[in-house]
């Protein structure tokens, strides 16, 4: 071999070890799912840029052994832009990684985040069935979620009322007051079934309508509907076969006849209408502590005791327990 082959070859060489000596310099790190204090460890990539890394954490220094657990000092968190879900959470919640999984958790910023779905739609103020009024309909979702209320939905759009003057119900419903609570809400008109009680009937307010839906979807400005006085044509008088077997004739404070149900103490106290203990005000001049203690009091009254506003009375009146 000549002197200038032998050069040629070390040059080759020489080259070689430059080039593998940089490769093992400028080498990757890798890539961890936990950290102690400044020691990666738990493995979720090796030999991969910090962009590639699926883990949370990433270290650069050389990978070292110790009784079989791989590891690395100089550990730091992955610094690259946040992962980005693939789950759709739905209105009040985003996706989060938590512990290297996607996971949905309640959030209200998600609301108004720029990004998301959730601040683009149904961002109009609404009344909720708990009668709180939320910015928009992802917001009353995310605090559904924080709080577990399964059961909570949107009565109207808007904010929170107290009766229907305000309240813009949709298309083919009608705004009335739960009589119960007093609050107003949306009610379907297709939820009321003329046909399955087609005869006339007479309202509390000495009026006869052509069936009980014409009367129950009747409501004045407030929301308020008579009660159902009895069926047929009103009357003047309380009379025989007027009210139902199970029914007693009374009079209202207009002296018009109504049939009332007077059930047993125990059917009031564990009747739905009675889960709410909302004060209701009676025509007789007492604050009642429920629904039910003003059904109560007009059996016990013998006279029918309409509800003229909720949670208090013209001053000067009695608490009726």
């Amino acid at each position: 071999m000549t002197s200038q082959s032998l050069f040629d070859v070390c040059i080759t060489v020489f080259t070689f070890l430059i080039l593998f000596d940089q490769h093992t310099i400028t080498q990757a790190g890798n890539c961890f799912n936990h950290r102690i204090n400044d020691m990666c460890y738990d493995l979720s990539e090796v030999n991969v840029s910090e962009e590639q890394c699926s883990g949370l954490y990433y270290s650069d220094d050389i990978l070292k052994e110790l009784d079989g657990y791989e590891y690395a000092e100089n550990c730091h968190d992955v610094n690259i832009a946040p992962k980005l879900c693939d789950i759709d959470c739905g209105l009040g919640q985003e996706c989060q990684w938590i512990d290297g999984q996607e996971m949905c958790v309640c959030s209200e910023e998600s609301c108004t985040s720029t990004d998301s779905l959730s601040s683009i739609y149904n961002q109009q103020p609404l009344c909720a069935s708990n009668n709180m009024t939320f910015s928009s309909e992802c917001a009353m979702e995310a605090w559904k979620c924080l709080k577990q209320q399964s059961g909570l939905y949107k009565k109207y759009d808007g904010e929170c009322q107290k009766d229907c003057r305000n309240v813009k119900c949709p298309y083919d419903t009608v705004c009335l007051l739960v009589k119960n609570t007093g609050e107003p809400f949306c009610y379907p008109k297709r939820h009321c079934k003329p046909a399955l009680d087609p005869g006339p009937v007479c309202g509390t307010n000495g009026i006869t309508y052509r069936n009980i839906c014409a009367m129950r979807l009747s409501p004045d400005a407030q929301g308020r509907t008579p009660d159902l006085a009895h069926k047929g044509h009103c009357e003047n008088k309380c009379r025989t076969n007027l009210c139902q077997p199970y029914e007693h004739c009374v009079y209202s404070r207009q002296s018009r006849p109504v049939c009332i149900r007077c059930h047993p103490r125990r059917f009031f106290i564990h009747s739905g209408e009675c889960s709410m203990n909302i004060p209701a005000c009676g025509d007789d001049g007492y604050l009642y502590k429920n629904y039910c203690a003003v059904l109560r009091g007009q059996c016990e009254k013998n006279r029918y005791i309409n509800i003229i506003d909720y949670d208090t009375c013209p001053q000067n009146m009695n608490m009726m327990q």
